[in-house]
């Protein structure tokens, strides 16, 4: 995190991501394997409230209001979007082209690692899927031991991305020069703090459920809106299907806020 130049963490990052893609192989293993069904090799290792429960509800629970925390959660997709100027400006060959290449390829990797292994998670545990999902999978179990290791390396060399926007926000809003030791204390002082919280907070699909709730909810709807809003506003040749387009925008700003609001109570709910 103390580093100026994100490049540089580019092998890392390709190492993280293969991390994530045996994981979600490992967890096909074992779904398909059924180790984790009650009578497969693993099913009785681990406590009752993380072993495979299946209720009756189906596919009509999408409908109930506690789907607002699921969707707080993959609103956290969009919250390291700010990074987007940076990451082309470390571009090899800064043009459009190659970062279109880049940002595309990338979600479309992302979303289906992630969406499979979210699928495969709920599939073998059901209701009980903790919110970090390796936390159902036995401590016997060596393959899903690796995948642990594999996580654990992926979030180390991750984390850094999603960090430096937040710092270098923090010295924008207070209006502090970005120099080499203001950025080396604001570095320790937040990660000090972001440390105290994890080791506070027990659960992270709280985390991951307000903060989609809140910030990925104001990143995605509202704060797009306005800027939009803002920007027709000060244009003196607006044409009339801009200023329409304004108005589904603050609509969209108002859905997002009503999204934000019952994800965030749900959220705080599940305390």
């Amino acid at each position: 995190c103390l580093m100026k130049n994100l490049s540089s963490l580019a092998p890392f990052s390709l190492l993280g991501s293969l991390g994530m893609l045996y994981t979600a192989i490992a967890m096909m293993i074992r779904y398909f394997g059924k180790a984790y069904a009650p009578t497969g090799k693993f099913g009785m290792d681990m406590a009752q409230s993380l072993r495979p429960n299946f209720g009756t509800v189906g596919a009509s629970g999408i409908f109930s209001p506690n789907a607002a925390i699921l969707v707080g959660m993959l609103s956290t997709a969009y919250m390291s979007h700010f990074n987007a100027p940076k990451f082309y400006t470390e571009l090899k060959e800064k043009t459009l082209p190659n970062y279109y290449k880049v940002v595309s390829t990338s979600f479309a990797v992302s979303i289906s690692i992630f969406a499979l292994m979210a699928a495969v998670g709920f599939l073998t545990f059901g209701s009980n899927s903790s919110g970090l999902i390796l936390n159902n999978y036995s401590t016997r179990d060596g393959l899903m031991s690796l995948s642990r290791v594999a996580v654990a390396v992926s979030l180390v060399f991750s984390y850094p991305l999603a960090f430096v926007g937040a710092r270098d926000g923090v010295l924008n809003l207070l209006k502090i020069e970005g120099t080499a030791k203001t950025q080396n204390i604001l570095t320790v002082a937040l990660l000090s703090a972001v440390t105290v919280a994890a080791l506070i907070i027990p659960d992270v699909s709280f985390v991951l459920a307000f903060a989609g709730a809140t910030l990925g909810n104001g990143l995605i709807y509202i704060f797009p809106a306005f800027m939009f809003r803002g920007a027709i506003k000060k244009k003196p040749d607006a044409t009339k299907g801009q200023k329409r387009e304004v108005k589904l925008a603050i609509g969209s700003a108002l859905a997002g806020l009503v999204m934000g609001l019952l994800g965030a109570k749900c959220a705080l709910d599940t305390l």
